[in-house]
């Protein structure tokens, strides 16, 4: 395999949300994995004016705790979601405002379940 299609591969899996790559050729074999436990909830976790859990796991609330009418800037930690021994960042997408916040410290959370209602600024 070429240097430059290497790259190329190497290139679209970190622009994907993919976190995993397997590619096999006749004499050539890679695995790249990702571990970024920094995931931003502006990724496709946002649904009108809530803010949704994009995996599986325990919430755990940021620290400082944020708190009900609290303005929170871009990139502002809101919490923290435990999975398979991994600490995930939920950040905020943009500025907003939290209106609720649906789980407390050590609640297991579901793929795609609602972590806060906010109003975007």
């Amino acid at each position: 395999m070429s240097t430059e299609k290497l790259k190329k591969i190497l290139a679209e899996f970190d622009s994907s949300g993919a976190t995993e790559l397997e590619y096999e050729d006749t004499n050539f074999r890679v695995i790249v994995k990702k571990n970024n436990p920094e995931i931003s909830s502006n990724e496709g976790n946002c649904l009108d004016h809530q803010i949704l859990s994009p995996l599986v796991g325990t919430y755990y609330d940021a620290s400082p705790a944020i708190r009900i009418d609290e303005k929170i800037k871009e990139g502002q930690l809101l919490c923290t979601i435990e999975s398979m021994k991994t600490m995930n960042k939920i950040c905020a997408p943009t500025d907003l405002i939290i209106k609720k916040i649906y789980f407390k410290n050590s609640d297991i959370i579901g793929y795609n379940s609602p972590l806060f209602e906010v109003d975007y600024i």
